[in-house]
């Protein structure tokens, strides 16, 4: 003991270590590996995703058939429409539904690669955010968000005026005041964390990333009520390239209650064809349409009233000869 206070140049004595905890006595979170649960993370994240998409993309579809046939003066739950038909009518409108995250995503991309080969940007944009500071983050905060801000303004506008009451009305007044709460939010974030919003979808903050999804998904239901209203009135005005004249022939003792001509096919489903009276240029609000039931038709003719592409002359210089010379 007194070599050891002496410095005689041996170690003190040490504690003797814990004994070690058997694996069976640890906890159940303790024993589960870190990469299973970024797995497990990774799993979850990716059904959240599937389910938000295809639950996205039937909202969307189901929006588009009601304002599509809505516009024809047909009512939708009587064509008693698969889901499955219904969620592919969002293929109608996802070059639409595509602007804004492809326009985002096209940005970011060009930003990393400017940036990256080019020094003197990178060095401009921390030389604005140290002179303006906070200012300088609001505006490309509002850069990022101004499409979708803009657009829930001039819904709300919109529907001010119209003062229409159906669902469109509700969810462009939603849309409205979510863009009120994402304008908010902004400022907040830029004067207050000082942080820029792509940084905070990176990290996976769940309040943009909802109101960023919300703002997107109204505007999407939007912009796929007015496009699939357009394509209604395409289509009776016949002007689509899927615009099908039809001329019926009822059988004896049907009463003919509709006309025999002017007609234009929209479906034919359960056991009715839905026709609609052909319209000039602009097409009445109120188009007339009828449900013809099949055994009450004898004849049907139908013809394109546009005229469709010869696919054939791209597989033959010269066309091909029919019948006897």
């Amino acid at each position: 003991m007194d070599q050891a206070e002496g410095g005689s140049g041996h170690a003190p004595p040490t504690e003797p270590d814990p004994p070690a905890v058997p694996v069976r006595a640890m906890p159940m979170a303790l024993s589960v590996p870190v990469p299973a649960l970024g797995t497990t993370q990774r799993v979850i994240e990716s059904a959240v995703i599937a389910v938000a998409t295809s639950t996205g993309l039937y909202l969307v579809g189901s929006v588009y058939t009601d304002a599509y046939y809505s516009r024809l003066s047909i009512e939708v739950t009587a064509l008693d429409l698969a889901p499955p038909f219904i969620a592919l009518q969002s293929a109608h409108v996802l070059q639409s539904l595509a602007e804004y995250p492809v326009t985002l995503l096209g940005l970011y991309l060009l930003y990393r690669v400017l940036s990256s080969r080019l020094g003197w940007l990178r060095a401009m944009y921390y030389r604005l955010l140290q002179r303006l500071g906070r200012l300088f983050l609001l505006i490309v905060n509002l850069a990022i968000v101004s499409p979708l801000v803009a657009a829930a303004i001039m819904a709300e506008i919109k529907e001010a005026e119209t003062g229409a009451s159906s669902v469109l009305s509700e969810v462009a007044g939603l849309m409205g005041t979510l863009g009120t709460v994402m304008l908010i939010y902004v400022i907040w974030l830029s004067f207050g964390p000082r942080f820029v919003i792509l940084s905070e979808i990176r990290a996976r903050k769940i309040t943009p990333i909802a109101l960023l999804f919300a703002l997107y998904l109204l505007d999407a239901l939007i912009a796929t009520a007015s496009n699939a209203a357009y394509d209604a009135e395409l289509l009776m005005t016949g002007l689509a390239d899927g615009s099908i004249a039809i001329e019926l022939t009822m059988s004896d003792g049907v009463n003919e209650a509709i006309p025999a001509t002017g007609l234009i096919l929209v479906t034919a489903r359960n056991g009715n064809y839905y026709v609609v009276e052909r319209q000039s240029f602009p097409p009445s609000l109120r188009p007339v349409a009828y449900a013809v039931p099949f055994d009450s038709v004898d004849v049907i003719r139908m013809q394109r009233i546009n005229e469709a592409g010869l696919q054939l002359e791209d597989l033959f210089e010269e066309p091909p000869t029919t019948g006897p010379r």
